[in-house]
C-alpha cells in the first residue's frame, strides 16, 4: 500500500496533533511513483508529534481490523449486557480522514481489459478513502471503483479485507507504549482465535497463520527473526548482515517446546467424545494439548533437526511432571536445505510458525484480564498484564543460539552482540521477512543504537532488502528519526519536518524548502533540527570561557597555542582561532 493523506478531525485532537492537522505523503503529481519504494522520513525535535502519526495509523488499522475480521472472541463486541465492548462507532482517533493506494485485487476486477485504464497491469491501483465522524462507524470508499468494476452495491466484508494492507508492522527501538498498545491487543486476538479453534476441535490450517494483520516486532521476536532469515534467505539478501555486523552464519541452536499445557474442551464437543483408557488414566478426558493444532508443523521442525528428544521432568510435591520437546540443530547446508524444502522456500512461513508459538504464551492470562486489555485505553496495560510466563512455562524457547562472526575463531553467543548489532539485525531482518507483502511499516526511531556509519548506511541497507525482490509489491514505510543521516539519504518530497510551537503548542508538518538528498548533515541539523552548533554544549561553554580569557591576555601567540591544544577542530573553534589570528595580525 502507499499512503496519500491523513487528517485529524477530532475536536480535541490526537495526542500532540491538534484538530485539523493534516499530512500529505504521496502528492498527485507523484502518483506514478506509487510502486517505487521510498521511505517517508518523519523528522523533528522531541515532542514535535511525529510518533503520534504512527500511533494514529496503528489504532485506525486496529479498529478496521476488528470491524472486518472473520474472527472475534465471544463477548468482544459491545452488547446490551456489556456496554464496554468494542464499538464500531468509537475509535481512539475518533474523527479522521485517511487515503491510500493499494494494488487492485484480481478477484475484484470484473471489467474487460479494454474497459480498464490504459496502464500496465502491475501499475493498477485502488484509491481508498476512509473517513470517520464522531459517533459513527468509519466509511470505507473505493474512490476509483468504476475504473475496474461495474458493481455499485456497497463493499462487503470480504472486499474490504482485500483492500486493507495485508500487514501493519510496528517496531520501536525503545518502549513506545502508545505505539505498541493496539498491537498488544491484537496478540490476544490471535491467541483467542487459535484457542477457540482448538477447543472446538477445528483445524487451524496449514501452514499455520494468524488472521490478524497487525504485528508488533519487539525484542521477543529477535531470535525468531534472526533464525528465519539466516536459515531461509540467500547470501545476496544477507549481505548487509555479513558486511556491517560481520555475521557469517549460524552455528547451532536449540528449540524447547513445552508440551504439557492444556486447554479445556468445549462442553458440546465433550458430549460426543469417545474416551480412551489412556485418556481416563491421564485425567485429561476434557482437555486438549495447547500445541495440538500445530502438530504437523512441529513434526516438520523434527524433520529439520539434527537430533531431538522428549524430556519428562518429575516434579516435587506430587505435582504433574513437565514434558518438553527439545530440538537441536547443528546448522549445515543440509539443515538449510531441509528448512527451505519443508517451509516452501518462504522465510515468512517459518517466522509465522515461531510467531504463533510465541503468541501461545498468552495462555497464562485469564479471560477477565484479556477483556480488560481489549477494553483498556491505559497505555501501561501491557505492563499490568504481560503475556509472558516464567521461562520454564513458555511454549517455545530459543536456547544456545551460536553464530559465526568474522575474525573470531569460535562461535559467538547472540546475547554477546551489542545493542546496535541487535537493532541492525532486527530492523533489517523484519524488512527481509515481509519484503514480498503489501505492508505498512511503522518504524519508530529504528536507528537509535547505531554508530554514525550505520546511520549513514541505514536507508541504503533497507533499499537493499527490497531491491532484489522481482515482484511488483506496493509497500509503505514511515520512519521517525532524529538522525540527519536518514534525512540526507532521502529526497525532500519524502521528508516530513515536524515543528511544535512553544507557545501555542500547535504542531505543523511540511516538506523542507531545500533538496535534502545529498545535503550535508551539518546543514540538515541546522535547518531541520534547529541546532546551529556542530559541537556539544560543554565544548561550547569552554570556548565561551576562553573568549573571556582572550580579552584579558596580552600574550596572544601563547594563548593561540593553548587554544589549539585544548580545543579540537570544528566550525566554532576555527572561527574563534581566526579571531585570535586577526587580533595578532592587527598589532
Amino acid at each position: 500500500m502507499k499512503l496519500l493523506r491523513f487528517k485529524v478531525n477530532t475536536p480535541e485532537g490526537f495526542r500532540s496533533l491538534q484538530s485539523g492537522f493534516e499530512i500529505y505523503f504521496l502528492r498527485d503529481f507523484d502518483y506514478q511513483l506509487s510502486y517505487d519504494f521510498n521511505p517517508n522520513i518523519l523528522a523533528g525535535r522531541n515532542g514535535s508529534g511525529k510518533s503520534n502519526i504512527l500511533e494514529a495509523l496503528a489504532n485506525i488499522f486496529y479498529h478496521l481490523d476488528c470491524m472486518f475480521n472473520d474472527y472475534l472472541p465471544d463477548g468482544f463486541l459491545i452488547s446490551e449486557e456489556d456496554k464496554s465492548g468494542f464499538d464500531n462507532t468509537v475509535c481512539v482517533v475518533d474523527a479522521f480522514e485517511l487515503e491510500y493506494f493499494i494494488p487492485v485485487p484480481i478477484r475484484l476486477i470484473d471489467k474487460t481489459f479494454g474497459e480498464m485504464p490504459k496502464v500496465v497491469f502491475n501499475d493498477t491501483k485502488c484509491h481508498i478513502k476512509i473517513s470517520k465522524q464522531i459517533g459513527h462507524a468509519p466509511i470505507f470508499e473505493w474512490v476509483n471503483r468504476t475504473e475496474y468494476s461495474n458493481k455499485t452495491e456497497p463493499l462487503g466484508k470480504i472486499e474490504i479485507q482485500l483492500l486493507l494492507p495485508k500487514y501493519v508492522l510496528g517496531y520501536s527501538s525503545g518502549e513506545n507504549e502508545l505505539l505498541s498498545l493496539p498491537f498488544f491487543k491484537t496478540r490476544f486476538l490471535h491467541f483467542d482465535e487459535y484457542a477457540d479453534k482448538l477447543t472446538y476441535e477445528e483445524p487451524f490450517g496449514f501452514p499455520p497463520k494468524s488472521e490478524g494483520r497487525l504485528v508488533y516486532l519487539d525484542k521477543e521476536y529477535s531470535q525468531a527473526i534472526l533464525l528465519a532469515n539466516f536459515l531461509m534467505q540467500d547470501e545476496k539478501m544477507l549481505a548487509p548482515f555479513n558486511v556491517e555486523v560481520e555475521l557469517e552464519d549460524l552455528d547451532e541452536f536449540r528449540l524447547i517446546i513445552c508440551m504439557d499445557k492444556y486447554l479445556v474442551l468445549q462442553e458440546d464437543i465433550l458430549r460426543d467424545r469417545k474416551i480412551t483408557m489412556d485418556q481416563l488414566q491421564e485425567d485429561k478426558i476434557n482437555k486438549v494439548q495447547l500445541t495440538y493444532n500445530l502438530k504437523d508443523s512441529i513434526e516438520i521442525l523434527k524433520k529439520c533437526a539434527t537430533c531431538f528428544e522428549t524430556q519428562y521432568i518429575e516434579q516435587e510435591n506430587n505435582e504433574d511432571g513437565r514434558e518438553y520437546l527439545i530440538l537441536d540443530y547443528k546448522v549445515t547446508q543440509a539443515t538449510k536445505d531441509a528448512f527451505r524444502f519443508h517451509f516452501s522456500e518462504s522465510p515468512l512461513q517459518l517466522f509465522q510458525l515461531f510467531q504463533i508459538l510465541l503468541e501461545l504464551n498468552a495462555y497464562v492470562v485469564s479471560a477477565e484480564d484479556k477483556k480488560r486489555v481489549y477494553q483498556s485505553k491505559n497505555i501501561f496495560i501491557n505492563h499490568d498484564i504481560y503475556p509472558n510466563p516464567l521461562e520454564d512455562d513458555r511454549i517455545i524457547r530459543f536456547k544456545n543460539l551460536w553464530i559465526k562472526k568474522k575474525g573470531l575463531s569460535k562461535p559467538l553467543f547472540t546475547k554477546e552482540l551489542s545493542d546496535g548489532e541487535h537493532q541492525f539485525l532486527h530492523s533489517l531482518g523484519l524488512c527481509l521477512l515481509f519484503k514480498n507483502e503489501s505492508c505498512l511499516f511503522l518504524l519508530d526511531e529504528p536507528e537509535t543504537h547505531f554508530n554514525p556509519d550505520w546511520k549513514a548506511k541505514f536507508i541504503s541497507s533497507i533499499r537493499h532488502c527490497f531491491a532484489l525482490d522481482k515482484s511488483s509489491t506496493m509497500r509503505e514505510m514511515l520512519i521517525t528519526t532524529h538522525s540527519p543521516y536518514l534525512v540526507s539519504d532521502s529526497e525532500s518530497k519524502y521528508v516530513h519536518v515536524f515543528v511544535k510551537d512553544n507557545e501555542t503548542k500547535k504542531v505543523t508538518c511540511g516538506f523542507p524548502d531545500f533538496q535534502t538528498l545529498g545535503t550535508s548533515v551539518n546543514k540538515i541539523t541546522l535547518r531541520i533540527f534547529n541546532k546551529p552548533d556542530t559541537i556539544g554544549a560543554y565544548a561550547n561553554s569552554k570556548i565561551d570561557e576562553l573568549k573571556k580569557e582572550l580579552e584579558e591576555t596580552k600574550e596572544k601567540e601563547v594563548f593561540l597555542s593553548k587554544v589549539r591544544k585544548e580545543i579540537g577542530e570544528s566550525v566554532e573553534s576555527m572561527l574563534f582561532i581566526n579571531d585570535i589570528i586577526d587580533q595578532i595580525e592587527s598589532k
